[in-house]
């Protein structure tokens, strides 16, 4: 018996079914207008007669074979001209490009084939976005974007909200006592109102017998604010609890609904700054966890893990160690990968973070961009902000300044608008990664970001902030920095330090670049500044090496010439530092890891601490404290800043018998805690899950574990993967919800903080067909207020650009000013679109009118085609590839309904203006056709009897 799948034969039938009709039709079209003498002839539309095989079309285009060519298209269609030739070659281009989208989704398809049809597949898009950007059309308009009646940003900038509504506090009853109210409970509110600030001590204890509801309690928290004569107040935020049922012999039966939940809501004022703090304050932990089942379908050559990210605090336990938690929070499914985090000195939260979609609204441009997000001590998100690569960038590390600066460090392969660029490799294709460090004030706006590297790859994994302003960027190389007093070896990747400060001007400058290591891969893991002194913590090879330089700045105070915020040219005297010198101190070999890594470096009551894990039961560290227990163990060492003095030593290592790793490390007057993965048995603890995490604080003078806890997650599979302490982050503020230090209520309005846009991005705007471009540039302290202008003035005012409020960000709309206006908007070119960044939508903004019951485009000039086409289609992952293959399908379907609405105009026959895409034919089906269509089901039903 031969079996036969009837599907190929249906698929086959469909196929033959759609051209038979497709050909009728435009058969149909020819005779009529061939019979007519007042209509001209239609040539047969491009997917009609014999078409090339799909894997013929990938094939030249591999090839390099044009994918627009009008010559073509008069050699298949010799009496083809005009508009309809135009389409022809539209519709063939695109075709080409379906084909290797399609090729791409098949399975089986290499890697090495991906990227080919990746490169290809990019050039082609290009080349049919230049094609009919200056396409000379007679009787319609096509555009490669959306037609629009407006375009509607999607990405907002934050607006000033002088409300917080914290976490939920309590669930039950509106009478009922708040459990956690009970006993001494008190903070202090610091309201700082016309430059005087005034401390007002909220202590429930002064409640009396008053009954410690939420309404109770925020009625004393308002008389206390009123009589201090501030309008600030609180306010119960309530939600109702959800209403239950349950099945009882076969009746439904409705449960009590849940208790409610309870929060507060503290109502600011404009004039008014709010600082909380509370009595006693003990050390808060925050951990990062990353969980999920790394491989679920058991197939390792599959991507199919869902990983999920929380935030995790925990505040004091029993005695003086953590162990209660405050609050566990799950980080937007964008957050791939948690590289660090650390508290800042107004007691907020900063997590750096690798994310592959939009984070907080914001949109990323490439592949994987880098985040920074702010929490307050409540867990609650300040602010994100996004590097803005234009390919893949990754965030590895950071620091934080005294008054409140950040700096990031990472990598970054492809284009990065607005950097300031040392010497950089010349990859065009954006294979090759670069090192960047940006630093953001404060506020966290942007001061300037550096991209810097040799011709071959090259990351920034360690930063740091010198007493005088200085940035200190140590990584990795595997070729020659220019600048560098000494060259790079000829092993692998050589570890780097570099100085950067900002110079008179305010652009940063690189003042000195050392390379050091062996002849293996090295990388640098960690960098301290003491004063004059960097150490610096490197890998090399297999070796824990600690790198002391001695650098001396050279501090100068000049005036400084500039254009103010009010466009005014000042002159004032600006002190910056000119120039550094470093020379070379001591070093120290803490012995070969054996596989292991370092995973941090700080100082702590002027001593160096370093800790990270290891098989080697040996390190070169004396005064150990807690011997190691095999396989792969944590350890902690401290030891004296100047490396030398071995007297200072203390050595504790952590871990049991399978084994452990070392992903984050935080130290606080003398405590260290380390996080990671666990083994099955460390610390004597049994196993919660599959593969679990943990966290544990150790006294490193004795060696003793004085915390321990196993972590566990979705699927059973958890792995901490950054900790950060706050020696003063638990306090009675976590009770209330209310975060420690200045309640941040406004936000930046600069377009660069609040999206991925940075400055130099670009995109174009034209009001007319094969018209003069107009390319607008996003500045760095650009607002929507003043881009609403640049597009206003670059439109001639053909465009009307108002704002409107999506929540609590606000948005852009831009639509034609008059009835006859349009606008078209194009992409940045050169790696420097903006668009999506915005949330803006390439196309054209019209006016529409309606003509005999029918929408047409109201500037009269024939109707407008948009092909919806993202010039930044991916090829590279699954769902790149089905959007890919989705994309073509919708505009072939476009050029197939122009083609068709051309033709009915030419025989008389009224069409609505093209802004659809429907790829339907119309038209009589001729008998003949559904005789034939009729025989083919018979012979499949014989064949699959009748199933």
């Amino acid at each position: 018996m031969i079996t036969f799948d009837s599907s190929l034969l249906l698929g086959y039938y469909q196929a033959k079914t759609a051209g038979l009709a497709a050909s009728a039709t435009a058969s149909t079209s020819n005779v009529s207008s061939s019979s007519s003498s007042t209509t001209k002839a239609v040539p047969s539309a491009p997917w009609t007669g014999v078409a090339s095989e799909p894997s013929d079309l990938v094939k030249a285009a591999l090839n390099g074979r044009k994918f627009v060519d009008e010559g073509a298209a008069v050699a298949a269609a010799p009496t083809i001209s005009g508009d309809y030739k135009k389409l022809f070659a539209a519709y063939q281009a695109l075709n080409t490009l379906s084909a290797i989208a399609n090729r791409s989704d098949e399975k089986g398809v290499t890697d090495s084939e991906i990227k080919r049809l990746q490169a290809v597949f990019s050039k082609g898009l290009n080349e049919v976005n230049s094609y009919v950007q200056n396409l000379s059309t007679d009787g319609m308009r096509l555009t490669t974007g959306a037609v629009m009646t407006s375009d509607k940003s999607t990405v907002g900038v934050p607006k000033s909200n002088y409300t917080y509504v914290t976490n939920k506090i309590y669930s039950g009853q509106v009478d009922d006592e708040v459990p956690t109210f009970k006993g001494a409970v008190s903070f202090t509110m610091n309201v700082k109102k016309f430059g005087v600030a005034t401390d007002v001590v909220m202590d429930l204890s002064e409640m009396g017998s008053t009954p410690r509801t939420m309404a109770n309690v925020v009625s004393f928290f308002n008389d206390k604010l009123a009589a201090a004569g501030f309008d600030t107040q609180f306010a119960v935020n309530r939600t109702v609890g959800e209403e239950r049922t349950t099945t009882v012999n076969g009746q439904t039966v409705k449960l009590p609904a849940t208790g409610d939940d309870f929060a507060l809501q503290v109502k600011g004022d404009l004039t008014e700054t709010l600082t909380f703090s509370a009595p006693a304050p003990k050390p808060a932990v925050y951990i990062t966890t990353a969980a999920g089942n790394p491989d679920p379908d058991k197939n390792t050559t599959t991507d199919d893990a869902v990983i999920e990210n929380t935030l995790t605090k925990y505040g004091p336990g029993a005695g003086v160690t953590p162990g209660t938690k405050v609050f566990s929070d799950t980080l937007e499914g964008t957050v791939s990968t948690v590289h660090k985090t650390m508290t800042g000195p107004d007691g907020s939260l900063y997590v750096l973070a690798d994310v592959d979609g939009v984070t907080s609204t914001q949109t990323i441009k490439g592949d994987q961009d880098v985040a920074l997000l702010k929490y307050d001590s409540s867990g609650k998100l300040l602010y994100a902000r996004t590097l803005g690569a234009s390919n893949t960038a990754t965030g590895y590390n950071m620091a934080i300044s005294d008054d409140g600066q950040v700096a990031i460090a990472g990598s970054v392969a492809g284009g990065l608008s607005g950097a300031t660029n040392g010497p950089i490799n010349s990859d065009s294709a954006g294979t090759i990664t670069d090192s960047f460090v940006t630093l953001y004030d404060d506020k966290g706006d942007e001061t300037w970001t550096v991209r810097r590297g040799g011709m071959l790859e090259d990351e920034a994994t360690a930063v740091a902030f010198g007493d005088d302003g200085v940035v200190y960027v140590g990584g990795r190389t595997k070729s020659d920095i220019p600048g560098s007093a000494t060259n790079a070896s000829a092993g692998g990747y050589d570890s780097y330090l570099t100085g950067f400060a900002t110079d008179i001007s305010g652009t940063p400058k690189a003042l000195f670049t050392t390379h050091f290591g062996s002849e293996n891969d090295d990388t640098v893991a960690g960098i301290v500044v003491n004063g004059g002194q960097v150490v610096v913590a490197s890998k090399e090879g297999s070796e824990a090496m600690l790198r002391s330089f001695n650098v001396a700045t050279s501090v100068v105070t000049e005036d400084r010439t500039y254009l103010n915020d009010k466009e005014v040219w000042v002159t004032e005297p600006t002190t910056y530092t000119k120039a550094a010198t470093f020379t070379t101190g001591a070093t120290r070999d803490l012995g070969t890891l054996k596989g292991g890594n370092i995973a941090g470096l700080t100082i702590d009551n002027g001593q160096l601490y370093i800790g990270g894990s290891t098989t080697n039961g040996a390190l070169d560290v004396n005064n150990q404290t807690k011997a190691a227990s095999g396989g792969s163990d944590g350890f902690v060492a401290r030891m004296s800043l100047n490396l030398a003095d071995k007297s200072q030593d203390t050595l504790a290592y952590y871990g049991g018998t399978g084994d452990d790793t070392v992903t984050g490390m935080a130290v606080s007057n003398g405590q260290a805690w380390l996080v990671g993965s666990a083994g099955k048995d460390l610390a004597g603890q049994p196993t919660v899950g599959d593969k679990d995490g943990y966290v544990a604080q150790i006294d490193v003078a004795t060696g003793a574990a004085t915390w321990e806890q196993r972590l566990t997650g979705k699927d059973g599979y958890a792995t901490a993967t950054s900790i950060a302490v706050d020696a003063s982050g638990s306090s009675a503020l976590d009770i209330f919800g209310i975060p420690r230090g200045e309640m941040e209520f406004t936000q930046t309005d600069k377009i660069v903080s609040a999206t991925s846009a940075r400055a130099g991005d670009t995109f174009q705007v034209r009001t007319r067909a094969r018209g003069t471009l107009t390319t607008i540039k996003i500045a760095a302290d650009d607002t929507l207020d003043t881009l609403a202008d640049k597009i206003r003035k670059a439109t001639g005012f053909a465009a009307k650009v108002e704002f409107s409020s999506v929540g609590n960000n606000r948005t852009l709309r831009i639509s034609p000013s008059q009835t006859t206006s349009t606008v078209e908007i194009l992409p940045g070119k050169g790696g420097t679109d903006v668009l999506e960044s915005l949330g803006l939508k390439p196309g054209i903004v019209r006016n529409t009118k309606t003509d005999h019951g029918q929408t047409i485009s109201a500037d009269g000039k024939g109707p407008i085609y948009g092909f919806s086409l993202d010039t930044g289609l991916d090829l590279t992952d699954d769902v790149g590839r089905k959007a890919a293959v989705a994309a073509m399908t919708k505009a072939l379907s476009a050029v197939r309904t122009a083609y068709r609405e051309m033709a009915d105009t030419a025989n008389g026959v009224k069409r609505a203006d093209a802004t659809a895409s429907s790829g339907h034919v119309d038209g009589p089906v001729p008998a003949y056709l559904t005789n034939q269509i009729a025989n083919y089901q018979a012979a499949l039903n014989r064949l699959t009897g009748g199933g």
